[in-house]
């Protein structure tokens, strides 16, 4: 979230949905941990946080159309919503009938509550830069779910090594191809370089996103997105929980459900409420 003449605005990335789509390109470990989730806590109701463009949504109330349970994504940036909301239409009634998709701002959206479970993927809570953010965010999570419901947070892991560069004076900021991703069909391909500086006294990191994107017939485009994320620590994950109502229930360190050790990409703290 960028904040331009005291007005919010979102990351460049997450007004050009179809490319946010492309840099995911193949990424379903995170789809299929949360298919599984639902199949084994078999809930009534999910809440997605900040669905983005319906990348988890839609899997998950396809399933739902199967397991009978219902799928609400809420999401701030209006091009994501609309790219959720194209990708719904794409879909068989059953499917569309239990997904409900609406703007709001999961630091304070509200609801009638009831939900079993709230999810946030792919690392979105990292958005929350100030503690009061967090914890608005973690209070909400708790005031939408029912009693023995469950809130995941998912978060990327912080890399320290990359943090390194950023204790040099000056600090260095090495760019890094990070990411190169075509369409399954060769009409698109994006590549995405970064920087990253770590400023350890705000437990920050400024990422800068650097997006080509090539297609055979059009210009190739180019946008810098800039990311500025709290790094979190599993510790401060935990306190949030505990301090918001929660009772952590699980830690685990990939999506495949492998306990939390120094080597994991991503972290995923379960809060159950009581």
């Amino acid at each position: 979230m960028l904040v331009r003449n005291g007005m919010r605005d979102t990351e460049p990335i997450y007004r050009n949905p179809r490319d946010y789509d492309l840099e995911h390109e193949g990424d379903d470990e995170d789809i299929a941990f949360y298919l599984r989730l639902a199949t084994r806590l078999k809930p009534r109701r999910i809440l997605e946080l900040a669905c983005g463009s319906g990348r988890v949504t839609v899997p998950l109330a396809v399933l739902g159309a199967e397991r009978d349970f219902d799928v609400v994504g809420v999401e701030l940036a209006d091009e994501m919503l609309q790219e959720a909301e194209r990708k719904r239409a794409d879909q068989e009634d059953a499917v569309r009938q239990r997904l409900s998709l609406v703007k709001g701002d999961m630091r304070t959206w509200t609801s009638d509550g009831g939900f079993d479970l709230v999810i946030a993927p792919c690392s979105s809570l990292c958005h929350l830069l100030t503690l009061d953010d967090q914890l608005a965010t973690w209070r909400r999570a708790h005031a939408h779910l029912a009693p023995g419901g469950r809130f995941v947070a998912d978060i990327v892991m912080p890399s320290l090594a990359t943090f390194g560069d950023s204790s040099h004076t000056p600090p260095r900021l090495l760019v890094e191809v990070d990411l190169d991703s075509s369409e399954p069909d060769g009409s698109a391909r994006l590549l995405r370089y970064k920087t990253t500086r770590y400023l350890a006294h705000e437990q920050r990191a400024e990422i800068r996103f650097l997006y080509d994107r090539f297609e055979p017939v059009h210009a190739k485009d180019r946008y810098v997105s800039d990311f500025d994320s709290h790094v979190y620590f599993p510790r401060e994950v935990e306190l949030l929980f505990l301090h918001t109502g929660f009772t952590v229930e699980t830690t685990w360190g990939s999506y495949t459900d492998r306990p939390l050790r120094a080597s994991s990409r991503v972290m995923l703290m379960v809060g159950l409420k009581e």
